[in-house]
């Protein structure tokens, strides 16, 4: 359970960092808290339906397309907790990619 917090607290950091990236805003670490949990969730749950339903363009993509689907994730986040705000589709790229190898990091540890 401590591991988990641990881990819980370690990514809102991380998305309490992207934030240094213009166009990406996070009102306050309480929220950037409640990110990583939806973030999370939605990793968890809807992601991998999504990447079994964009299997074929995965496959012609050599698996790029996972990097839209990261973005199109991160801007689900976004539209659910408007705390969040997503203004610089690059930036918002950027932050995607960030976010995405820090959570594959941190599901390893």
């Amino acid at each position: 359970m401590k591991k988990l917090v641990i881990k819980w607290l370690i990514f809102a950091l991380i998305i309490m960092g992207t934030c240094y990236l213009p166009g990406v805003q996070v009102e306050n670490f309480g929220y950037a808290m409640l990110i990583a949990a939806v973030l999370t969730i939605i990793n968890i749950f809807v992601k991998p339906v999504v990447k079994l339903l964009a299997l074929p363009i995965n496959l012609l993509s050599f698996g790029l397309f996972n990097l839209v689907i990261n973005f199109g994730v991160l801007y689900l986040v976004a539209f659910l907790i408007p705390q969040y705000q997503l203004s610089n589709p690059l930036s918002a790229f950027i932050a995607s990619i960030i976010i995405a190898v820090s959570y594959c990091i941190l599901k390893h540890v």
